[in-house]
């Protein structure tokens, strides 16, 4: 009986002296400058050989990318750092994204052929930074990371599916949010009143800002004129990987915001006004503000950030309370807006959320049906007697 012909495209199965194993090789066509592409599959035995380049051929005919069968996850994830994301999020998101890619992740998919990723893969990983302790945010971060690079994947046609997108990241402990009671708040702002970032503290407290935010405040955002006193949240101090501290564009677009400020806050503005203007003579000519920040060092440069934590540890201790860090105030300011009736939009708008989902997700406060704004819930706060004035 005559061999029956192979047809065209399905490939040719032949054994390899100098490699010692079966090979299958498929007929791909030819690339865009005409040379044939001809991708192998090796295996020990022929059968095994067989079942591969079916894969292989069945991998074709869905339009995947057959070279690219090779290409590691960690080599995609590099290509979506740098093509698909680059210029499109924050330098600092970048960084922390790049950073959990080619730690974590990396060390637990990133050397495997993209194609070769499997669920249970991406679980495995999930669960062993489970036992490590890490927070639930971390492990809903680290699986979207890994579904992005490979929804990336699926649209360069390196794989057909992506294989994370139906996997849950596992539940993890969950980072405590410490708010502060009226009270605490009065004792602290009395407290950081003798200090020199005072002014800091009771803007940051009383109308949520983020750390960033609060020190690349600039004073040309700043109107205290007029019967409708405002502040504009138009950019946030971060530092670079290389340790430089820059001003760059709020974290969302919501975050870019106009708040109107109460009293206190136009007195601690008024305050910080009159003490900048007296570290300016000091300093004279060693003056270093260029860019016209409220709050800065005694020369005008930016505040450390590392400084800034000093100093609220060193408060917090003299306030008589546990701890506190920077974000500790935002926290606050959401607990004590919540705690004022103020409902969860107005709060979401203070704070400059992407939605009031996300203030819910973050903060969990009760929120009381009253309506009132943040305006007289945060002059409320110091209503009892307290000043910033110095």
């Amino acid at each position: 009986m005559p061999r029956q012909r192979r047809e065209r495209g399905e490939g040719a199965v032949y054994y390899s002296k100098t490699r010692r194993r079966w090979i299958g090789q498929l007929d791909a066509g030819t690339d865009a400058n005409g040379v044939r592409i001809r991708p192998l599959v090796v295996a020990r035995t022929r059968d095994e050989a067989r079942s591969r380049l079916a894969e292989l051929r069945e991998a074709r005919d869905k339009g995947i990318d057959v070279r690219s069968r090779h290409v590691t996850f960690d080599e995609v994830a590099d290509l979506w750092l740098s093509r698909d994301i680059a210029g499109h999020v924050s330098e600092e998101t970048h960084s922390n994204y790049a950073s959990l890619l080619h730690g974590r992740i990396s060390r637990a998919i990133g050397g495997t052929p993209v194609t070769q990723v499997r669920a249970t893969d991406v679980e495995k990983m999930l669960l062993e930074l489970q036992e490590l302790g890490r927070s639930a945010r971390y492990m809903r971060l680290a699986r979207n990371l890994t579904e992005r690079v490979l929804d990336y994947a699926v649209r360069r046609d390196i794989v057909d599916r992506n294989v994370a997108a139906k996997v849950r990241a596992p539940a993890g402990p969950t980072a405590e949010r410490y708010g502060l009671t009226v009270k605490q708040a009065r004792r602290l702002l009395k407290v950081a009143a003798e200090d020199r970032l005072g002014n800091l503290v009771t803007i940051s407290l009383l109308l949520g800002l983020r750390p960033g935010e609060a020190a690349g405040l600039t004073w040309e955002q700043v109107k205290l004129k007029g019967k409708r006193p405002t502040i504009t949240v138009a950019a946030s101090l971060r530092r670079t990987p290389m340790g430089a501290l820059v001003l760059v564009p709020p974290k969302t677009r919501t975050s870019r915001r106009t708040l109107e400020i109460p009293p206190p806050v136009v007195t601690a503005l008024k305050a910080q006004r009159a003490q900048q203007k007296a570290d300016r003579a000091a300093a004279a000519r060693g003056w270093q503000n260029s860019r016209d920040l409220v709050f800065t060092t005694e020369v005008g440069t930016p505040l450390d950030p590392s400084n800034v934590r000093r100093t609220y540890a060193r408060l917090a201790r003299d306030a008589g309370l546990e701890h506190l860090h920077p974000h500790m105030l935002r926290h606050a300011a959401a607990s004590l807006l919540s705690a004022a009736g103020v409902p969860i939009e107005d709060i979401s708008d203070t704070l400059g959320h992407r939605s009031a989902a996300v203030t819910a997700e973050v903060y969990r406060h009760p929120i009381t049906p009253v309506r009132s704004g943040h305006m007289a819930a945060m002059n409320q706060l110091l209503s009892a007697g307290h000043k910033t004035q110095r």
